[in-house]
């Protein structure tokens, strides 16, 4: 069994990867959709940050640490163009990638073997949504990774 103090590294390795990978798109390509996606690269940069956001904090009885209108702009089924506000830049939503880790651990270490207050897609503990989360932003990451590979040769 995987020791807390592993997975945390594990968080914060591949988090250090999504940044370092974000910080070599142009700005100018984060809003395009390529033909074939239905969101952005900034859309998934911003939703990566919401999942974790979203589900990590209640279990250990604290409210969200991202401002409300991020949950409004970036949750699954949702597409910039409905977007209403404008949304925030890349360098704040890069900077706050690279801040959540600490975050998260800071509030969940001591806890991952704890149920969750509620069940998500059959996951049973703090642990299990940090496994989750890892791999739900991997699969991000490999959309944004073709999304630029397209944007750049168009």
């Amino acid at each position: 069994m995987m020791r807390e103090e592993q997975l945390f590294e594990q968080m914060k390795l591949w988090r250090h990867w999504t940044v370092e990978f974000l910080r070599t798109i142009p700005e100018e390509l984060s809003d395009r959709i390529p033909q074939g996606h239905n969101n952005s690269i900034r859309w998934n940069a911003g939703h990566i940050l919401v999942g974790w956001d979203n589900t990590m904090f209640s279990s250990v009885n604290k409210g969200r640490q991202l401002p409300l209108y991020y949950h409004l702009l970036f949750p699954s089924g949702s597409k910039p163009e409905n977007w209403s506000e404008q949304p925030p830049s890349m360098n704040e939503i890069i900077t706050l990638l690279e801040e959540q880790p600490k975050i998260i651990e800071q509030a969940c270490k001591g806890h991952l073997d704890e149920p969750l207050t509620e069940s998500f897609l059959g996951m049973r503990t703090l642990g299990d949504m940090v496994v989750f989360h890892m791999n739900h932003e991997n699969l991000h990451m490999g959309i944004v990774k073709s999304m630029k590979q397209l944007l750049l040769k168009t």
